[in-house]
């Protein structure tokens, strides 16, 4: 089976883990590296937990069939700050260290990050796979800060999946705002303005997946499962308290499937911005398909500006939580020794 290069960029929280396992053990990608940025928690914690995945799912991979055997993916340590604004997390949400405080049931790690710049390891990475998919599921500070080092390189890049973003009245953080933009809103602007090509998961649709304690425990692999279990744990608990449901929505996980499976998804092509500069809208998802200028008022010189582009972004509008849960869960389990 023909495997697709994929470089992860993470905030690793609790549904960031999720997406790291479901990457690793799907059969479909070949995950060349993992970079992390700050924002669910510090960056280092964020480096901590995709380091802990790793050394918790290589058991898993070495038990793959020998022609699906994997190698754990180097980690690098990006962005400690957004572009311009001060760090803004959500421990609330995925505990004091990211992982729903799972961390202190392990020792200290073995492997360490390697010693360069995400934004030199992403360049570095799309120029030695120039199919390469980015599968962003933080703020966007280390790819927009890819782009500004070397946009040549950059736009060499196949495709960014990335999870963020909000529309039809969809919001988690502040009234109009998902967390990943609002945190650095002026990356995701730069990011979604760059030409090159994505697709967006906003809040409206990720939340229409759902993953439940009971789900978990059909996780074959029994370190896997426990670890799991453990992390999602307080995240479940989250949603119970504020939302009347135990269990978590799969946000960062779909960011995944869309690259593995882009048919679980329904997208309307068309233009993004983000608000970074409002005080009331920090982090605003902007999304227009097209305009008809014989329609409109003078257009202002930013949209007459913007329609000159080329569509470059896709956002999904619609997805079949069923199938898409089914892909995730199965390939956490399909490919696990029984142990």
């Amino acid at each position: 089976m023909k495997t697709h290069p994929v470089l992860l960029d993470v905030d690793a929280g609790v549904d960031d883990t999720l997406a790291i396992a479901f990457a690793l053990l799907s059969p479909r990608l070949d995950v060349k590296g993992i970079s992390t940025v700050a924002g669910n928690v510090p960056v280092r914690s964020c480096t901590r937990n995709a380091l802990l995945t790793l050394e918790i799912l290589t058991p898993v991979l070495h038990s793959l069939l020998p022609e699906r055997k994997r190698t754990s993916p180097p980690v690098v340590e990006g962005a400690s700050e957004p572009l311009r604004e001060k760090l803004f997390t959500a421990k609330e949400v995925h505990g004091e260290d990211g992982i729903g405080n799972a961390s202190k049931f392990y020792s200290r790690l073995l492997q360490k990050p390697l010693n360069i710049s995400a934004p030199d390891f992403i360049i570095q990475t799309v120029q030695k796979n120039p199919q390469v998919t980015i599968i962003a599921t933080g703020p966007l500070t280390n790819v927009a800060l890819a782009i500004g080092k070397n946009e040549s390189a950059m736009k060499r890049v196949r495709e960014i999946s990335i999870m963020g973003g909000a529309f039809n009245g969809f919001h988690n953080t502040g009234p109009v705002a998902e967390f990943n933009f609002y945190v650095d809103p002026d990356a995701a602007d730069v990011v979604m303005k760059s030409g090159i090509p994505i697709r967006l998961h906003p809040l409206n649709v990720t939340e229409q997946c759902i993953v439940t304690p009971h789900d978990l425990q059909a996780v074959r692999n029994r370190m896997l499962r426990e670890y799991l279990l453990r992390v999602t744990k307080f995240y479940f608990q989250f949603h119970r308290r504020t939302e009347r449901f135990l269990g978590g929505y799969l946000h960062d996980p779909l960011a995944v499937a869309a690259v593995i499976d882009p048919s679980l998804f329904d997208y309307e092509p068309g233009y993004a911005h983000v608000e970074f500069a409002g005080k009331y809208t920090r982090g605003m998802s902007v999304f227009f398909p097209k305009l008809n200028p014989a329609k409109e008022a003078a257009l202002p010189e930013w949209v007459s500006r913007t329609l000159r582009r080329r569509m470059s972004v896709r956002v999904a509008t619609g997805v079949d939580p069923a199938r898409t849960k089914k892909l995730f869960l199965q390939t956490l389990s399909a490919y696990s020794a029984r142990k």
